[in-house]
């Protein structure tokens, strides 16, 4: 009797849960199932989420570090292009200026050898003075000749030697050119110097014997 019992309440129970999944038309387990697989999509859908942004933020990055790497470069090349100018500029500048302070000083030399040469007038001495004369102003004209000279050769190669009638003028000095004004310097300097004293006792002594 109480195992007949048993099995009746058994088979109550199952069809009380026949009827509720009757009635409701959702089976308990599957409803768990499908939440369980809708949550899963919903976290697999996040991480595909995180991991697109993760690739676009590593694009980002990349782009930048692109960026910066072309600024970079165009940074360094141009800095070396300005480098290199402003240092050509600088050689150029000071060239010029020391070609003008060259040429100031050959104008100077070449105006005193023009006076001088321009006072010589050998038909003026009588003939007991003449032959003193023409060697002190041969003594004149050789001096002024042999600095002309040395000032050709000197300006041949630089801007400048189309004032003396040059074509084929060089656009850069060297260091030989550089070496060659030292002595072009030094050379009209001494020449001056040495020279001087005996030109103005010369110049004097013209003078005095024209006027007399």
């Amino acid at each position: 009797m109480s195992t007949r019992k048993q099995h009746l309440n058994v088979r109550s129970s199952q069809m009380e849960m026949n009827s509720q999944k009757t009635a409701s038309g959702i089976d308990p387990l599957n409803e768990d199932f499908t939440g369980k697989l809708q949550e899963a999509q919903h976290q697999l859908e996040l991480l595909q989420q995180q991991q697109a942004e993760v690739e676009r933020q590593r694009i980002e990055l990349q782009d930048l570090n692109e960026g910066k790497e072309e600024f970079i470069n165009s940074q360094v090349e141009l800095q070396e292009k300005l480098t290199s100018s402003v240092t050509a500029m600088d050689r150029e500048i000071f060239a010029a200026r020391q070609e003008i302070e060259e040429l100031e000083q050959a104008r100077i030399c070449f105006a005193d050898h023009l006076e001088k040469v321009n006072s010589l007038n050998p038909d003026s001495s009588n003939n007991d003075a003449l032959r003193q004369d023409l060697t002190r102003a041969t003594s004149i004209i050789d001096l002024a000749e042999d600095e002309y000279e040395q000032a050709v050769a000197h300006f041949s190669g630089g801007r400048s030697a189309s004032v003396f009638g040059i074509q084929s003028a060089k656009t850069k000095r060297s260091a030989v050119s550089s070496q060659s004004a030292n002595e072009f310097n030094t050379t009209f300097r001494n020449g001056l110097a040495f020279n001087l004293p005996i030109l103005i006792l010369g110049t004097l002594g013209l003078l005095v014997y024209l006027l007399k």
